[in-house]
């Protein structure tokens, strides 16, 4: 890290741990079983943080911890067994830190982003770099997938093969999509339709490494048209898992839910009524260090992240869903304004919880 607020990445390493998988089926609890195995992958993480000589760690959980029952529980327990304490992230703050690792890298003032992730997605309304709306969706791959997944058994045969119910899936995501008429768009600006997370990286990669295409792009960045998200959707509709697992281009640990990730990019597409795409290379994890380092840094540098600085004004979101509870602020770790009375309301963007990775090991 420098001075100035850049950054340079030594390293970067990726477990597909699903701590949500099976979160519908078991009733919205995350078992012992996915705990441990996450325990487990942040244990193996921890080891490289001396090696790195990371300083600081800033852990979060996003959908499948925020919406699980036993949230407490699989916090404390993730603490207890590697020491790391997650900051939970609202799905407004989930779009927040995705749009600003987003906005690192794109540069894009007028347009609608969108974070499409296992459980969860997000989509944000951008005028002039600064957030106007948000709106959070439960049409997160794994999620989808798992809904959706049939098993049926080969003729005279006692093994089974499984496939989505494509004609349900897209009812649900079709039914559950934002809609255009949600965002107040001024007709006047140029929008830009961009894509963040893994699956629609996953997807262009595919598009990219299958067909002989050159790929459009727009001065050093790269986008997908309608008729490619529509072609990719074709093909992997037509494949069983079992089948996408093998499917040379598409990661063994994606193939499971990249279909369904195919289907909510082509739905978004028509019901947002966009013909291209843009996709993202960075991400929350990129949003959450350059929030971290924008408030270490001199103020004649900050004037640099303007896609920071506009939205840094703290926000105060009403919750219409009671059963869900966000968290409260404490005062070391909040923005300065405080959230209403209301029970159901809290402010954001607030600072998260980091720790000392020297405290972290001497535990």
């Amino acid at each position: 890290m420098y001075k100035n607020g850049h950054y340079k990445k030594n390293f970067q390493r990726q477990e597909y741990v699903q701590i949500g998988l099976d979160l519908s089926k078991n009733n919205g609890l995350i078992s012992k079983q996915n705990i441990e195995r996450t325990a487990s992958a942040l244990l193996s993480f921890r080891k490289g943080l001396k090696e790195q000589d990371v300083d600081y760690v800033i852990p979060i959980a996003t959908s499948a911890v925020r919406d699980a029952i036993n949230q407490k529980e699989v916090i404390y327990d993730l603490k207890d067994q590697s020491g790391l304490y997650f900051n939970v992230l609202t799905g407004p703050e989930e779009g927040f830190f995705s749009y600003l690792g987003a906005q690192s890298y794109m540069h894009i003032p007028n347009g609608l982003f969108f974070d499409l992730g296992g459980g969860s997605m997000e989509v944000m309304h951008i005028q002039d770099y600064k957030i106007v709306k948000t709106v959070c969706a439960e049409l997160g791959v794994l999620r989808l997938s798992e809904k959706f997944i049939e098993f049926d058994q080969y003729k005279n045969s006692d093994k089974f093969i499984s496939r989505l119910d494509y004609g349900k899936l897209e009812k649900t995501i079709s039914k559950n999509m934002p809609l255009r008429t949600q965002f107040k768009l001024d007709k006047s600006h140029e929008l830009k339709l961009v894509a963040i997370g893994g699956t629609a990286r996953s997807i262009y990669k595919f598009i990219s490494k299958v067909f002989v295409l050159n790929l459009p792009f727009s001065h050093h960045h790269v986008f997908l048209e309608k008729r490619m998200i529509d072609l990719t959707n074709s093909i992997f509709s037509a494949l069983s898992l079992h089948e996408m697992s093998n499917l040379r281009f598409v990661d063994p640990q994606r193939s499971k839910t990249i279909t369904a990730g195919s289907f909510v990019l082509k739905i978004l597409m028509e019901k947002l009524n966009f013909d291209t795409m843009f996709i993202c290379p960075t991400g929350i994890r990129e949003g959450v260090l350059e929030h971290y380092l924008y408030f270490r840094m001199d103020k004649k540098y900050r004037k640099r992240k303007k896609f920071i600085e506009i939205n840094c004004e703290p926000i105060i979101v009403i919750n219409n869903n009671a059963n869900k509870k966000y968290p409260k602020h404490s005062s070391s770790s909040s923005s300065p304004a405080t959230a209403s009375a209301n029970s159901n309301s809290y402010a954001f963007p607030r600072r998260l919880e980091s720790f000392k990775v020297n405290k972290l090991l001497a535990e």
